[in-house]
């Protein structure tokens, strides 16, 4: 096991992990935020069984009552409503299926926790980082900065000056002394599925040997003390730096002389 994941285990598992880890994925209680307003609206259309309006109505909210493929069109092509009556019926139907109270339920209903926490970590490195457009990140050859870019720039800075060929931006890129160091950073909850997946997508960086980036997995949540799974195993057996976002700080000084 790489030297910070046993510094991450004996964190989670002889003091106060959770506890501290609150100050950067805080528990977020609440609903998603739809106005008295717009709800009221959405009954009368549900009691007069306006197809047409009501539909529109949900579709100008973030979350849909109910998963359908076909949703995502006609959120982007308004007026394909009209053309597809047939679909309007059978999405209508089961909307009118469910109720009123679990359509009024399914629209407020919380962000998935992965979109909530990858904002959190953005929102906590920047309270505790400096941050550098790709200018002065360039430049840099003193202390800890993070990179301030948009996704693109980011990323294409990853791939033209680092090296590392990636297809999506990282969630930490950063510079330590002279150093470039690129990350993911996921709290997961689970072992399987959507979460299985971001658990992977964060090793595939963190093994991830071209370039002249370190590149690391910056892992909270139930992966440490799910011993017998296979992503602990792959933790515990393999070589790439994975770590708590508790330990960041002390990563990133090992590389910059400022703090030797």
């Amino acid at each position: 096991m790489n030297q910070w994941s046993s510094r991450t285990l004996n964190l989670v598992t002889s003091e106060d992990y959770l506890d501290k880890l609150q100050k950067i994925y805080p528990h977020e209680e609440g609903e998603r935020d739809v106005d008295e307003t717009i709800l009221d609206e959405i009954k009368r259309s549900f009691k007069k069984k306006n197809n047409i309006v009501f539909l529109n109505k949900l579709l100008d909210l973030e979350k849909f009552p109910y998963k359908d493929s076909y949703v995502g069109f006609l959120r982007r092509d308004r007026t394909a409503i009209a053309r597809n009556p047939k679909t309007v019926k059978r999405i209508s139907n089961r909307l009118y299926g469910m109720g009123i109270d679990n359509v009024i339920e399914g629209i407020t209903q919380p962000k998935e926790a992965n979109t909530r926490r990858g904002n959190q970590f953005t929102e906590w490195i920047r309270k505790e980082f400096k941050f550098a457009d790709i200018k002065q990140f360039r430049a840099s050859s003193k202390g800890i900065i993070i990179l301030d870019a948009t996704e693109l720039d980011a990323r294409n800075f990853c791939n033209t000056e680092m090296g590392i060929g990636i297809s999506k931006r990282p969630d930490l890129v950063a510079k330590s002394g002279k150093n470039y160091v690129v990350g993911e950073a996921k709290f997961l909850s689970s072992t399987g599925g959507n979460q299985g997946r971001a658990f992977d997508d964060g090793m595939a960086l963190a093994t991830n040997s071209t370039g002249k980036a370190y590149k690391i997995f910056i892992l909270d949540g139930i992966h440490w003390i799910e011993r017998g799974s296979d992503q602990f195993k792959r933790i515990e057996h393999g070589t790439a730096t994975v770590f708590s976002a508790l330990l960041l700080k002390d990563f990133l000084k090992i590389y910059d002389k400022t703090y030797q």
